[in-house]
């Protein structure tokens, strides 16, 4: 049983009594708070002297390994200091300058264009698909782990991207200090929030994303040990009566520019600057 609703001051008067809902986000979509500028769009020549798949440089491979060592040790870059942010910026630079996908945008280029793949453009990896956030400078991302007394845990931050729509998503899993209450759930129960926008791009900005907020979703999963559901707790809740709104209305909601993307791995830049590394996790989880 699902609750929809097509109102779309319900969606906004939610996220004005939730300040912070705007921080579940992965941080490539954040509305910009500086006039940062996005690179300028590359000519005909020089996207032609981009490296294809087949030709990637050999630099790629020891960046990308470098990259995910430091996110693993800086945990998401939530722990990372001034001097290890500096170094993923480095590297970020370098991986740009050699990313393999031209359009990597093309998915988004609209329906008169886009047939449900961006494949048959010939300009490699597609930004379609689900992706898990690694690494991120973000403070409004970097600040959502709470204390130990915080209502919920911060789980896995995921983004589904699914033209025309791209999904973030957020899993909140019970607090380590609720472990010993009742009616609190399972130790594997959590709730996946996600804020839905639709995104657009187009062939003379082949890198840029445009974003309109069009919805929000909460659902729930709880399970026991011996795989049975549970039937308390919060998870449990929105298991059972998961929360879907949208609405006719659609409100500008930001835009990112794709700096990196290939098969396994994409970089973005918010509109403010802010970096997020993602990449396709063998393992879905939602």
């Amino acid at each position: 049983m699902k609750k929809k609703t097509s109102l779309a001051f319900l969606l906004i008067m939610f996220l004005s009594a939730c300040p912070s809902l705007c921080a579940y986000m992965p941080p490539s979509f954040h509305v910009g708070r500086t006039s940062a500028l996005f690179s300028t769009p590359p000519s005909d020549d020089e996207r032609q002297s981009k490296p294809t798949p087949s030709s990637l440089d050999p630099k790629v491979k020891p960046l990308k390994n470098e990259l995910i060592t430091i996110a693993e040790k800086t945990r998401r870059g939530f722990t990372a200091s001034r001097d290890e942010r500096k170094k993923v910026e480095r590297i970020v630079m370098d991986l740009s300058l050699c990313s393999p996908t031209q359009d990597p945008a093309a998915a988004y280029y609209g329906e008169d264009i886009r047939s449900g793949s961006d494949e048959h453009l010939g300009m490699g990896a597609t930004l379609s698909g689900k992706w898990t956030l690694i690494y991120t400078d973000a403070p409004d991302i970097t600040s959502l782990e709470g204390g130990p007394l915080s209502p919920a845990k911060l789980g896995r931050i995921g983004q589904e991207c699914t033209p025309p729509f791209i999904k973030n998503v957020i899993e909140w899993k019970k607090p380590d200090w609720a472990s010993s209450l009742p009616f609190s759930g399972t130790k594997s129960s959590r709730i996946l929030q996600k804020v839905c926008c639709k995104g657009s791009s187009n062939a003379s900005k082949p890198t840029v994303v445009d974003l309109t907020l069009v919805g929000l979703e909460i659902s729930g999963e709880s399970e026991n040990e011996d795989g049975t559901i549970d039937s308390t707790g919060p998870a449990a809740f929105f298991e059972n009566f998961p929360v879907k709104l949208e609405g006719p209305l659609s409100l500008t909601f930001g835009r990112f520019e794709i700096l990196y993307l290939d098969d396994d791995m994409r970089i973005t830049r918010t509109y403010q600057g802010f970096t997020a590394v993602n990449v396709r996790d063998e393992s879905e989880w939602f």
